[in-house]
């Protein structure tokens, strides 16, 4: 149902099944719709380096420590089969339109059972891999920043490519847009910040089924972009889609396992004129990761690793083949209940890339981008149900040879309506 050509876009496929789905409405509404409103108002306070603060700053320049960010959601239980989630975050510091952050999809539930569920959902749908996208609002966040593998930004482009091994490692550490001098390889002269190996701050269009059954839960999806490169709005930018899919396992209460996978093209179509009769689809994202998490009377412990590749058409080996970019991010996060209502938490993260030849030709290699480290720890104390403190230590390493200080002290004060 969801495979589409290339001809085939994501958006007609979206506007069918919404007319399937309003169809199934007309003849199943026997109850008016529900609206259920919300938002948590987050308030913070900092003493950081300007540098750490950059370090975790989103694409569209938003960031978990800002000092005021708000989620708004308003989600609409049309009849007891079909939601419509709305969800948007409001922070000052983003330079994109309002627009741009609005998350919006349909699930309509197609069986629900002792046994198990089956859901739709089509629109702008929840990332479809790994598990700190469930957890990532500050209400169930922890701490106050996110994993690296989940936001920070690499050196590679999708509208730019690096003309070979050596332009690429002349950009180590350029990951973001005022750092960025450009690749020699062609491409659009519009900076554009680098590609993490996930960016959950935006959600993908596109659509897919969620679920469970017995000791399993699953979601599998097709989308417009790809892990790393989200379409945030229904344009897309090559005539690819991505497959994703996680399967989560329950072996016995307090253990879940969760496997996941990706894959999708990801060049943008500005590049196209300089793949040398290459097509923009023979590039992809390629991700597999694997996450765990175990709670045990006051601890919780989560960890998860990604393995990475991106296909660049310029990066060869020392034999001159096509050599792949690989990187793998992992964390590891582990939470205490001191107390009924206080908490302490910490999280490790880094990212790992591989070793490219370095293009001198004496057979030297170096990793094509550096490795990043940061440990994040501190306390959580949730004074009621609505009213959550926060006081946090985020320690970063770059790995930037110009990098000077990348700490920040946060204080946050989450207030939910």
């Amino acid at each position: 149902m969801f495979v589409a050509s290339s001809a085939f876009r994501l958006p007609v496929l979206c506007t069918l099944c919404i007319g399937c789905t309003a169809l199934i409405v007309h003849s199943d509404d026997s109850a008016g719709p529900s609206v259920f409103p919300g938002a948590t108002v987050d308030f913070l306070l900092s003493a950081a380096d300007r540098e750490a603060l950059d370090d975790n700053a989103q694409r569209r320049g938003d960031n978990p420590f800002s000092h005021v960010r708000v989620s708004v959601s308003a989600d609409i239980a049309v009849n007891d089969r079909l939601t419509v989630f709305n969800r948007t975050i409001l922070d000052p510091a983003s330079t994109a339109s309002a627009a741009s952050f609005l998350r919006s999809y349909l699930r309509y539930n197609l069986i629900a059972s002792e046994q198990g569920h089956l859901n739709v959902e089509i629109g702008k749908i929840p990332t479809p891999f790994g598990h700190f996208t469930q957890r990532a609002y500050s209400d169930k966040n922890p701490l106050i920043g996110y994993p690296l593998m989940y936001h920070y930004a690499s050196s590679l482009r999708s509208n730019q490519l690096p003309a070979n091994n050596l332009d690429l490692l002349a950009h180590r550490g350029q990951g973001f847009t005022e750092r960025f001098t450009g690749f020699a390889g062609g491409g659009s002269s519009t900076s554009f910040r680098g590609l993490p190996i996930i960016y959950d701050s935006c959600w993908d269009f596109g659509g897919g089924i969620v679920g469970s059954v017995w000791r399993l839960e699953y979601a599998l999806a097709v989308t417009q972009g790809t892990l790393s490169d989200p379409s945030s709005n229904t344009s897309d930018n090559n005539d690819g889609q991505q497959i994703a899919g996680r399967l989560g396992f329950v072996p016995f209460t307090g253990l879940l396992i969760q496997g996941s996978y990706a894959r999708g093209p990801y060049l943008d179509r500005s590049v196209a004129a300089d793949l040398n009769g290459a097509d923009l689809e023979d590039f992809d994202q390629k991700i597999a990761g694997l996450a765990i998490e175990y709670g045990i009377r006051h601890l919780s412990v989560t960890s998860e690793i990604a393995f990475n590749s991106w296909e660049s058409p310029n990066i060869l080996d020392t034999a001159g083949g096509a050599q792949d970019l690989n990187v793998i991010g992992f964390y590891a996060e582990a939470t205490y209940r001191l107390a009924p209502r206080l908490h302490t938490s910490g999280r490790y993260s880094s990212l790992r890339y591989d070793d490219i030849d370095d293009g001198t030709g004496n057979g030297s290699s170096r990793s094509w981008d550096y490795d990043v480290e940061r440990i994040e720890f501190g306390l959580g104390y949730r004074a009621s149900e609505a009213v959550q403190y926060k006081l946090v230590s985020q320690l970063n390493d770059s790995g930037r040879p110009d990098s000077s200080g990348e700490h920040i002290l946060a204080a946050q004060l989450s207030v939910a309506f």
